[in-house]
């Protein structure tokens, strides 16, 4: 019995000293871990897959003055991995383009689009209809970029455009 305690008492600080050097190591692979799980992440957090419905985006310019506004009835969080790109897929959109003093400029009514988070644009390659604010312009096209932070727009092709131009008035000589 003294024999199997006096072994008892020299074993045991031993594997004290084992569990220490076994914590420090669960602790880094408990970090890598965590690590990884957050470049999984979404930067919404929220899954592939995931249905929002009447997202409102607006943005603004330092001046707090507005630039654009976007509208999309129906999103569906497409790609949620955060190392290349998050893209969210619209249905129904529409996309509000201001002048410097916040006056709409234009309207644009898109089927569908995706929206890509990191580079704040959204690519549309579907019908696409923009109208200016005053009646002046129309234009239809089979896709487009909107830079939502700049307010700037590129309609692309095919695409056609109307445009209203104001009768001269005649001038009468003195």
């Amino acid at each position: 019995m003294k024999l199997f305690l006096l072994l008892l008492i020299l074993t045991l600080p031993s594997c004290q000293e084992e569990k220490k050097q076994a914590k420090p190591n669960m602790q880094k692979e408990a970090n890598t871990r965590d690590t990884n799980e957050k470049e999984k992440q979404s930067l919404l957090n929220v899954p592939a897959g995931a249905v929002i419905e009447n997202l409102v985006l607006p943005y603004y310019n330092d001046n707090r003055k507005k630039v654009s506004l976007l509208t999309i009835k129906e999103v569906t969080v497409a790609n949620d991995a955060r190392i290349d790109k998050t893209i969210l897929k619209g249905e129904n959109l529409k996309v509000w383009l201001f002048d410097e003093d916040g006056a709409i400029r234009s309207t644009t009514v898109i089927s569908s689009a995706d929206y890509l988070i990191n580079k704040e644009q959204l690519v549309a390659k579907s019908e696409v209809l923009m109208v200016g604010s005053d009646g002046k312009f129309a234009a239809k096209s089979k896709g487009g970029i909107f830079s939502l932070t700049t307010g700037q727009a590129i309609l692309l092709g095919p695409a056609t455009a109307q445009f209203k131009i104001p009768q001269k008035k005649d001038i009468e000589a003195p």
